[in-house]
């Protein structure tokens, strides 16, 4: 039993949450833990209301608290990494199985409370005549990390899929508390790599709006230049990858020269091929003399349009459009049920994007074109990264004809005691961090990442598509097995 399952009245910030998750205009973003200054656990909430204003919510809790599975699906992981980790218990859930630990985990132990563990995990047993199951993991070939997939099958039609990962959690989070504020910056680079300025970004704004700083307009300017040249990256290399599981190796080819060439300008006028280094509390480490900047901007204009003439040849590609069209279906209900947010979530008719419904930094001052699409499908997902770099692309040169004079950055009084988050639209979608620092170390971090968000969806994408098809479905939404296990 758990050192929180005594029973107790609802905490009033749990209520509240939850009442405004149950009026039908409201998105759950996160649920969390952690521990207060007085050394009693807490339970956060952030909502995203209306799409206009995140709201958080924190509550001492000293008993279980109720489940939000009831009004909104999307709190499920939530609730049960919040059991794993910190022991709560949480009435009315429907599968409260651990979802961070696995089998081998020793008893008797939550990383940041302490309590008992269950043990077995059960997969969900699919019976009729002609059913088998097919696992595959979590050992993979090639680099990736572990995931594991049960798949139910008759013959090659998919009936069911359930996933589980968590194979390699690094306890991230842990890893901030006790830091200096500065150094933060190092540890959130690693969390995701391939998105790792975005992630650089999100933890400096948390930082910033901790503190009430303000990055002086050309350091907000650079940092569009590089999310937006990252975002670039992501979707290049997806839209190559797509073409790659569907044998389509010339364009596959062409969108990883495409990259190589972003890189290197990246590593050219920048110092470094992922901008790692660059962002900091209060702005960015270095700047872009003038000529530098415009032979950037060149570069990634001649990447642009070479990806648009090769994006065009495989949306004009037969084969590759038989492949896609209606293969890996998300559609728009289960999508805003699970609360998916990014590319998968536009595909499928959502029009959520952080830098439009809560703007920051330079895209305060712009307006936003947001594409989206209908169908849910593997097509869908490819049209919207490929409209999106076009605009990533113009936002760069916007920026760069536009490029403020000044300072680069502002200072930050680390010693203080503070409370901020922020949310930033990774190439993957809505990424959050939460900070509360407490003489200039760090107290807590929450990551709330896109792919934890996301990977839930992915099941309901497989049933009626057949087992071969589930690289390319995967492909397609393009989540991150180290976001998720951070």
């Amino acid at each position: 039993m758990s050192a929180w399952s005594s029973r107790s009245k609802t905490p009033a910030g749990v209520a509240e949450a939850q009442a405004l998750l149950r009026a039908g205009n409201s998105r759950l973003v996160t649920i969390f833990g952690s521990i207060g200054d007085d050394g009693a656990p807490c339970v956060h909430y952030i909502v995203d209301v209306e799409n206009r204003e995140y709201r958080h919510f924190t509550e001492r809790v000293t008993g279980a608290i109720p489940s939000a599975m009831a009004i909104t699906p999307a709190a499920a992981w939530h609730e049960r990494e919040l059991h794993d980790l910190y022991g709560v218990e949480v009435e009315g859930h429907p599968n409260l199985q651990p979802l961070v630990f696995h089998e081998d985990w020793p008893a008797d132990v939550h990383p940041r409370l302490g309590g008992p563990m269950r043990g077995d995990y059960r997969f969900l047993k699919v019976q009729g005549a002609g059913v088998c199951e097919v696992p595959v993991g979590p050992v993979h070939a090639g680099i990736i990390e572990p995931g594991h997939f049960r798949f139910s099958v008759v013959g090659d039609t998919v009936l069911n899929l359930e996933l589980r990962h968590f194979y390699t959690h690094k306890g991230t989070e842990t890893l901030f508390e006790g830091a200096p504020v500065p150094s933060g910056v190092l540890a959130a680079e690693s969390v995701s790599g391939d998105n790792c300025f975005a992630h650089a970004v999100a933890y400096c704004q948390a930082v910033e709006n901790a503190f009430g700083i303000s990055v002086p307009p050309r350091g907000r300017a650079l940092r569009l230049i590089g999310l937006e040249l990252e975002r670039m990256l992501a979707h290049i290399a997806d839209v190559g990858a797509l073409c790659g599981d569907v044998a389509f190796v010339v364009a596959a080819a062409c969108a990883v020269q495409l990259k190589e060439s972003l890189l290197q300008a990246s590593a050219r006028f920048a110092g470094t091929r992922f901008w790692r280094g660059l962002a900091r509390p209060g702005g960015v480490t270095h700047d872009l003399p003038a000529d530098e900047t415009r032979a950037l901007g060149t570069a990634i204009a001649s990447a642009a349009q070479d990806f648009a003439e090769l994006a065009q040849m495989i949306l004009d590609t037969p084969s590759v459009l038989n492949r896609f069209e209606s293969t890996g279906i998300l559609n728009r209900e289960s999508a805003q049920a699970l609360g998916v947010v990014g590319p998968p979530a536009r595909a499928s008719g959502l029009r959520g994007d952080v830098r439009r419904d809560h703007p920051y930094g330079r895209y305060r001052t712009l307006t936003l074109d947001v594409p989206h699409h209908s169908s849910g499908d593997v097509l869908a997902r490819a049209r919207i990264r490929i409209e999106e770099t076009a605009i990533a692309a113009r936002l760069i040169a916007e920026a760069i004809d536009e490029l403020p004079a000044g300072a680069i950055a502002t200072p930050v009084p680390w010693q203080a005691d503070a409370e901020g988050f922020s949310a930033v639209e990774s190439p993957r979608g809505e990424l959050l961090y939460f900070l509360r620092i407490r003489d200039g170390k760090i107290q807590r971090c929450h990551i709330q990442s896109p792919s934890f968000q996301n990977w839930p969806a992915l099941p309901l994408a497989m049933p009626g598509n057949i087992i071969a098809d589930f690289p390319l479905i995967n492909k397609s939404f393009n989540l991150s097995y180290s976001g998720c296990d951070r």
